[in-house]
């Protein structure tokens, strides 16, 4: 296996290079992790706060600039890092104790120009841990989060954090299709 360094990665991950993308999951992997032990993450939050990890990564790949004095590493671990204390933050002021409505609405339709998808064919193309499939299901049944983390045997936080990872996967989707229509 090839060894390619940060820069070479971003690089083809900006020329929709998928294996690139997934080299670099891979290779921060480890770091996410190591911040998840370094934070002392309780057992039943470390799947949210790898969840996390990941999509600071992603954040980390879209916004970092090559001309910045950060290497990539720095650059991800910082975002990382801060991300981690914003969520032990809201946790420590129970954020998440709210009622939320039983509808669903994943999908705004913001402005009537935008190309419309319907549920399925977004679905279909995101990628769910197994939690967040079984708590998209009873989502769409029209179950409220205090209901889903009954019946899934969790704390209401972990079905809050996996809906907030459901939306943006969805948008994130929504938005590259609407992106690649353009083009």
């Amino acid at each position: 296996m090839h060894r390619y360094n940060d820069y070479e990665l971003l690089y083809l991950i900006s020329e929709q290079n998928e294996i690139a993308l997934n080299i670099m999951y891979q290779k921060y992997i480890p770091l996410i992790k190591a911040r998840i032990a370094a934070f002392r993450i309780k057992e039943h939050n470390r799947e949210d706060f790898f969840q996390e990890g990941l999509f600071m990564l992603f954040r980390a790949i879209t916004t970092y600039r090559t001309d910045s004095r950060k290497t990539f590493n720095k650059y991800f671990d910082m975002i990382l890092q801060r991300h981690f204390i914003q969520l032990l933050r809201r946790e420590s002021k129970h954020f998440y104790n709210v009622v939320l409505t039983d509808k669903i609405d994943y999908l705004k339709e913001e402005d009537a120009k935008e190309e419309s998808y319907d549920l399925d064919t977004l679905l279909s193309l995101c990628k769910f841990s197994p939690f967040e499939q079984k708590v998209l299901e009873l989502r769409l049944r029209n179950h409220s989060i205090k209901e889903i983390s009954e019946e899934l045997g969790c704390r209401v936080q972990q079905v809050y954090d996996a809906n907030d990872r459901i939306k943006r996967k969805l948008k994130a989707v929504k938005k590259s299709l609407d992106k690649k229509l353009q083009i």
